[in-house]
This record gives structure tokens, sequence and C-alpha cells, in this order.
């Protein structure tokens, strides 16, 4: 395999890929990492920031991973691979340290360090922003903001982008910010009236930052929480099968309105607060309370929305709303910080064929190997990673299932199973199990 690199190069470099993967996330690190032992599978990762990071603006520096190391780039459908998690430990002479350090948890901080260091190794082309794809007689045409690409199929794989309410579009940053830029854009909260928006486990994080003081202590501290209150997140065995390759497989052949009902059931596994957070915000409260000198009003309100934002001189107006009594209220905070989450937004750059692909909502419709089914020719193939739950489950848009994914969109693109997905067992019965 070979995956084209360097980031210094003449500007309109013309380049051609076999397969060209827009973004250098995790799905894409993984689809590269699992590429690398094949021959004549020619790959090319693009990414539009200067550097590959996992979410800088939440990497807490004792945020743990939710999930077991081994859903890493390539461990669940290659533990041999030199781009496992295990080998990324021990080239930095840290494997020993890191089981005893970690007492059975991953810091993200370190699965993000892990992902930088998988990027390396493959040459990532970082700085190169697409701005628009066409298609002509002879593929795929790839214009960036430093050149233009010719490629024979296309792997999306750029994430999802925060989730902002319409009415707080637009509003003064220094007041109002989605906490996906919170580390590198929220400097200083001393003495300030703060507001966070959201019930899961981001909300948590930030709202434990806050009440640590490390960006100074607030005036006061509100948490609105949101219908579902403050929840726990489901970790259970018999949930995370949820996250099965095989339960996947099953639920993308369920008619939708059978897999929207099957994904509200779901939805504890990814909607709330992991428990030892929850802890560990309770416990935080009861030192501001009882244990030290600093005195913060805190309050959190469970069942409560926010409405609508607006300007105060100073600050922001926003008001609220009871969602079982239906009373309304209104308060002033200095900032607010939305914990609104993530969702999926179909890309600008594809516009030039949006009329020639089926979408399903804000994102496209894929077959079960997660192709597009567009109208061009079957030797152009578009393939989209991490499309939402709504297609395979919530495992879809988790690491969970990235290496899978990875894995079946490399067979498709071979016509030929290289990597043997069906050896693997469930415990849960399924209704009609899949074949293969």
């Amino acid at each position: 395999m070979t995956v084209h690199g360097g980031v210094d190069r003449e500007p309109r470099v013309r380049c051609r890929a076999d397969v060209l993967a827009v973004g250098a996330g995790p799905a894409n690190l993984s689809l590269a990492a699992l590429a690398d032992p094949i021959d004549g599978l020619d790959i090319s990762v693009l990414e539009a920031r200067p550097s590959v990071a996992w979410h800088p603006g939440l990497l807490w520096s004792d945020s743990r991973l939710q999930v077991s190391a081994l859903k890493d780039l390539v461990t669940l459908v290659d533990p041999t691979s030199r781009f496992s998690f295990l080998n990324f430990l021990r080239e930095q002479g840290r494997l020993y340290r890191h089981i005893i350090a970690s007492d059975g948890y991953v810091h993200r901080t370190e699965f993000s360090q892990y992902f930088g260091w998988a990027a390396q190794r493959m040459n990532v082309r970082l700085d190169e922003r697409v701005v628009q794809v066409k298609h002509d007689a002879d593929g795929f045409v790839v214009d960036t903001d430093s050149g233009q690409w010719f490629a024979k199929n296309l792997v999306l794989g750029i994430g999802s982008v925060p989730d902002v309410p319409e009415f707080a579009v637009g509003m003064p940053r220094q007041h109002v910010r989605h906490v996906a830029d919170y580390l590198t854009g929220v400097v200083s909260l001393a003495d300030q009236r703060v507001v966070v928006v959201g019930g899961g486990q981001s909300a948590g994080e930030v709202m434990l930052d806050v009440l640590s003081g490390n960006r100074g202590l607030p005036k006061s501290v509100t948490w609105i929480a949101g219908r579902s209150g403050l929840r726990p997140l489901d970790q259970s065995p018999f949930t995370n099968e949820f996250f099965n390759p095989l339960f996947a497989r099953y639920f993308q052949t369920l008619p939708e309105e059978h897999r929207r009902t099957v994904l509200g059931q779901q939805m504890s596994a990814i909607k709330g607060i992991a428990v030892d957070l929850l802890h560990r915000i309770y416990t935080r409260l009861y030192e501001l309370d009882y244990l030290t000198p600093e005195r913060v009003k805190c309050h959190i309100l469970s069942g409560a929305e926010l409405r609508s934002l607006s300007q105060c001189p100073g600050a922001m107006t926003a008001e609220f709303a009871d969602q079982l009594t239906g009373s309304r209220w209104t308060d002033e905070y200095d900032m607010v910080l939305l914990a609104t989450g993530f969702r999926q937004e179909l890309p600008g750059f594809m516009d030039g064929l949006r009329a020639r692909i089926p979408v399903a909502g804000t994102t496209y419709a894929v077959d079960s190997d997660f192709r597009v089914p567009w109208d061009g020719p079957d030797d152009n193939r578009i393939y989209v990673q991490g499309v939402g739950p709504v297609n395979f489950g919530v495992g879809d848009q988790t690491l969970g299932l990235a290496s899978w994914r990875s894995a079946t969109i490399i067979n498709s693109l071979l016509g030929k199973s290289h990597y043997d997905l069906d050896g693997d067992d469930i415990s849960i019965g399924l209704p009609v199990r899949p074949p293969g």
C-alpha cells in the first residue's frame, strides 16, 4: 500500500490517487492503517487542519476513553498490525508504565497522541482543504486550496460538526461558545456568571472544569441538563453488544421505521454521563459547599431547556422553559457554554455532485459496504464513514466499529474478502442472524 505524504509542495500541484480519503480523523486513519500491508491499494489522505488532533477543545488531561483500548484503529480486525495502540506504547517506551498507571483506563489525550503517531507514519497530507469535487470521464477531480487531485475512488470521513441551536448562531464568541472549542477558546471564567447547557458527557466534563477553577472560579454556575436530566451512561455488558458488528449488520437490514424504533431504545448507550464523572462532579460540589473557603452559587436544573438568547449590555439574556410545566423565565450570563452535541452535515465541497447522490436527511444513504449508490460508473465509487446511527445503530459514530467499517470498505474496494469479518460472535440473539 502506498500512502502519499508531505506538505511542502508547489501551488496547484496535480496528484493522482486510486483512493482519496478526505479527512484524517480516526475513521480514515483506520482505513489507511488497515490498507498499509496490501500491495496495489493506493490511498492518499487529506486533512484540512495543520495537524491531526482528536477533539482538541475537549481533551482534558484526565478525560478517560469510554471504550476499551482494543477498539483502536486496527486491533479488532488485525491484531498484528504495526498501527496498534499497543505498538504505539511500545515504540514510545511507555508500555510497562502505561499498564501500571492506567488501572484499566486510557486517557483520551493518550489516544489523541496515538492518532497523531499513526498519522505521521502514514504521511497524511496536512493543510489541504478540499473545496470542490467534480466528476469527468476519467474519475473524480478534487480541487483543494493548494492543488488538484485526480482520484478513482473517494472515501469521505470528515466527521461531524458542532450542533449549535439556530438562535445561538452568530452570537458574540466572548459570551457564547460551543464546548467543541472550550479548551482552545475559553481563557478566563473568573467571577463570571456561567451557564452550561446540555446533559451529556461533554457537558459533565465542562461542568467539572468550570467548578475546578482552572480558568478562575466563576461567581455562579447554572447547569441546564435538558429533558433527560443527569442520567448515567449505560455501559453494561449487554448494552455494549450494540457496538458489535453483527448487531450493526442486523440493524442495517431492518426497514427504516423499525431502525428508528430500535435506535430510540439504544440511546442510553451513548446519551448520558459516565458514573465516575458524576461522582467527581458531586464531590466537587460538596467541597465548594462545605470544605473550601471559595463560594460558588451552583444551580442544577433537570428537565429545563434553553429556548432563546439575546444580547444585553456586556452579557447575554437567556430564556429557559420548564419542560414539565411549560413555565418560562430569563436570566443574564457572562458566558453561555453550549454542550449541545454534534450533527452530521453534507459537505459543501460535494455540492457539484449533490443531484447525483441520494441523501438521507443530513447525510448520504449508503449500502451495507458504506458505498453511496450514486448514478456514476461503478469503478468510480464514493464511500462514507460515520454516516450516523440511523443506518447502522449507535455504534456507527464510535471507535468501536471504526476498524470493522474500514475493513468492510477495503474488502469492497478489492472485490474480495481480504479481511475476514465473519469470525466473531454475539451473545444476544438476533431475530434474523445476518448471512455470511
